[in-house]
């Protein structure tokens, strides 16, 4: 069963990543803004894959762990590789080539968006103890969760303003200890219920009030501007998924441009940034160079990632390279309309 809400939540998402992407590094207060106002993303995916996985796990409660592992996985880790090769090859054609690319691919290193697709892999292997764990122990889960990811959140924080040497094989961010309070709370909200009793008139003016924190933390602090992860982000993403939620709980369907986008977001996820690699190649070797206004980058962003997420799902294996699936109902439409004309050229 098809859950709107997530297509909504899944579509702001994705667009909240894209302009992660454009707006950095632009110190003007409307790209400070913008960044960090949508810096909602990453968590909010984290916790949509925890509500999936949940309410997946307690539809088919009998289904095999390690079977559902791989099914999960045959879709995220081959367009996994693929995407860090090509994303390999691009810095290495533009004369920045990795020190240590299979370790890169390894770790998520390959290029910096692919470290959540590398915390993805790392939620779906342990997706069945922490459905488990929330199931059985709802409380004590959340409580835990709260304390690794906050406790991870200051190790950030040190680690960012220098005051703390620790060398990690893998930067922190990537690992599964810095996310569990999204991905659980996630799972919760599948299994309690809770999300269908928000109110938008309650959880609205406490958004805006987050919201309105995190710009603050950042006006102060040169190294929150760094961080995605820290807890005034992550008081903001809990409250952007109530107003979300809420919101399009009121829709009686999401509307089809959203529809669009959440259904080709994970292609977009990953093929917006070779987009904005291969522009900004191209336009600082012009003279003059070519700057682009923000809107301007973020509307070539998204339209080209998604003209390469649209081309991907009508590959013979696109699916498996972050192209949309295509389901049988188009399918089976396309074969009826395939009769329907064999019927009319024979009449």
């Amino acid at each position: 069963m098809r859950i709107r809400q997530m297509d909504g939540l899944r579509a702001v998402a994705a667009l909240a990543v894209v302009m992660i992407h454009v707006s950095a590094g632009r110190m003007n207060p409307v790209g400070v803004s913008c960044n960090q106002t949508a810096r909602f993303a990453v968590p909010l995916f984290i916790m949509l894959s925890g509500y999936g996985h949940m309410h997946s796990w307690l539809q088919h409660s009998g289904q095999s762990a390690v079977q559902t592992a791989k099914r999960r996985l045959k879709r995220v880790l081959p367009a996994y590789l693929v995407w860090s090769v090509l994303y390999l090859a691009v810095d290495a054609v533009f004369g920045k080539p990795h020190a240590h690319p299979i370790k890169n691919i390894l770790t998520g290193g390959s290029y910096v968006h692919l470290y959540y697709i590398f915390i993805l892999v790392q939620l779906i292997l342990l997706s069945e103890l922490f459905c488990r764990a929330v199931e059985r122990h709802p409380a004590m889960t959340l409580l835990l969760s709260a304390g690794l990811t906050f406790g991870m959140e200051i190790v950030l924080y040190l680690l960012t303003v220098g005051q703390l040497q620790w060398q990690f094989p893998v930067a922190p961010i990537g690992l599964f200890v810095c996310w569990p309070l999204f991905y659980n709370i996630g799972a919760w909200l599948a299994k309690s219920g809770l999300s269908d009793r928000l109110r938008l008139r309650v959880c609205l003016p406490l958004w805006a009030l987050s919201a309105v924190l995190v710009l603050l933390a950042e006006e102060h602090s040169a190294a929150a501007y760094k961080m995605g992860l820290r807890p005034d982000t992550t008081v903001y993403t809990l409250l952007t998924w109530a107003v979300l939620w809420s919101l399009f709980s009121r829709l009686p369907e999401i509307p089809k441009p959203l529809q669009f986008i959440a259904r080709h977001s994970f292609g977009l996820y990953l093929a917006h940034p070779l987009v904005l690699r291969l522009w900004n190649a191209w336009a600082v070797r012009q003279t003059p160079v070519i700057y682009l206004h923000l809107w301007q980058m973020f509307a070539l962003a998204l339209a080209g990632g998604l003209a390469i997420a649209v081309t991907l799902s009508y590959l013979p294996f696109g699916e498996y390279l972050g192209g949309a699936k295509r389901t049988k109902k188009s399918c089976k439409g396309e074969h009826n309309g395939k009769k329907e004309n064999r019927r009319t050229k024979s009449i």
